[in-house]
């Protein structure tokens, strides 16, 4: 990655697929927009494997002009895949990329880069408008506004076009979104959006006008390209915790969560449970709130008490349920992404999930914290029951981690105290509550 100090204002990423026929003049046109602007910008054209006169248009391109570079795919690999590379290798502040072929016209560049230099987005993108008798036919209509409305339902997108070939990013913000993305090919762009949105990152879209070159062969398949998308949309919904059959109905719905704890615990124990750790929290402290669920935590207690609240769980259903009710709440995979600083870092009843790793999370919790680590387990188990304890256990599986292996007194308690901790335990209480140093103490 580039150096702080090298950054400019703007990075294009250019991915080309046997482009040579508009590639010259296009790119022209791409540079006339941006010499208009103010910004320290870059062009970073990425050939994914041209079998054209692509890589030597672009080799003489960037001969003519230092602002211009190349990186070269020896095989093709997708436009997802072609963004990443570039996204990568380049120095923006905001990076994005357009479709060289110019459908959507170089002159909204500037607009876009402007929502999030100037107005604070994260992520700003192109919203296409077009005449049917630009679609490609009434069917790819059908198609494209089907799709649509399958991933607001699947991945409460809310978009009006997240396939849109012009989309822009805000480095500092959405790096891991875009890098983190795993589809290298078309659905890419649902992916990275999606991953967008689920980590609360805002998301403007500007109308842009769509023209077809009539000079242009459409590469689309229906058939064969709809099929690999319901694929890839189904495999990405079990990835961010949004598949159904992976994991228990517990963890299905917000709402069915909340009426499963307060059934197993009982309304008041449930509360104190969360009662006591927010009185161990100062008015106005900072709080990440790990594997977060609905976040109550937040609901009930600290948002009336002015602490800077952040959810992260990994059951995409749970953060947008948690989000619609006034909650930063952002998707998370604890074992692989960094963990934001904040005073005190919280697990609330979740680190049995990963209780082959749990010497791990805390680590990790306590490095993220300045101030402390606060931790509930449940020590009283219903899956400990001789005969039905196996069926208890599954119900909690998350779909992710481990659901297995609970922790009781003395293993929690040995586990908190080989990092320095305490644990406290009301006779009777179904939970016990830790409170760890952060690491530099």
């Amino acid at each position: 990655m580039p150096d702080v100090a090298d950054r400019l204002d703007l990075s294009l990423v250019v991915p080309c697929f046997n482009e040579a026929g508009h590639l010259r003049g296009n790119v022209r046109a791409v540079v006339e927009t941006l010499e208009l602007t103010p910004w320290r910008w870059e062009i970073v054209f990425v050939d994914d494997g041209s079998a054209d006169d692509t890589r030597a248009i672009i080799a003489e391109i960037c001969a003519a002009d230092p602002r211009c570079r190349a990186i070269f795919h020896e095989r093709n690999r997708g436009r997802g895949a072609a963004f990443k590379t570039g996204f990568a290798a380049s120095r923006g502040r905001v990076t994005g990329f357009v479709d060289i072929d110019l459908e959507v016209h170089a002159r909204y560049i500037p607009s876009l880069v402007n929502e999030i230099e100037r107005h604070g987005a994260d992520v700003a993108i192109g919203h296409r408008h077009f005449e049917l008798r630009q679609t490609g036919g009434l069917h790819r209509v059908a198609l494209s506004w089907a799709y649509r409305r399958l991933c607001d339902v699947l991945l409460s997108l809310d978009l009006a076009d997240s396939e849109t070939g012009c989309k822009f990013f805000k480095r500092e913000t959405t790096s891991a979104m875009v890098l983190g993305s795993e589809n290298d090919g078309w659905f890419w762009d649902t992916e990275v959006m999606a991953r967008a949105r689920l980590g609360n990152a805002q998301i403007r879209e500007l109308p842009v006008l769509f023209l077809r070159r009539p000079d242009k062969a459409t590469t689309v398949r229906p058939l064969r390209d709809s099929w690999a998308y319901l694929r890839a949309l189904h495999g990405f919904r079990g990835k961010v915790g949004l598949a159904r059959r992976t994991r228990s109905p517990i963890y299905w719905t917000g709402h069915g969560y909340d009426l499963t704890m307060r059934a197993l615990y009982g309304p008041r124990e449930w509360r104190s449970t969360l009662e006591a750790v927010a009185a161990r929290i100062p008015d106005g402290a900072s709080v990440v709130d790990v594997c977060c669920g609905t976040a109550r935590l937040y609901q009930d207690f600290l948002r009336r008490r002015g602490c800077r609240y952040l959810g992260l769980d990994v059951n995409g259903d749970f953060v947008m349920h948690a989000r619609r009710r006034g909650a930063d709440v952002r998707w998370f995979n604890l074992l692989t992404d960094p963990l934001p600083e904040a005073d005190y870092v919280v697990m609330c009843s979740s680190l049995y999930h990963f209780a082959d790793r749990a010497d791990e999370v805390i680590g990790k919790m306590r490095r993220a914290a300045r101030r402390g680590v606060i931790i509930t387990e449940p020590v009283r188990n219903l899956s400990d029951a001789p005969v039905f304890g196996r069926l208890f256990a599954a119900l909690t599986n998350p779909g992710v981690g481990s659901f297995a292996t609970r922790f009781d007194l003395a293993r929690f308690a040995a586990l908190v105290e080989r990092h320095g901790g305490e644990v406290v335990h009301p006779d009777g209480a179904r939970n016990a509550l830790a409170s760890l140093p952060p690491r530099d103490l």
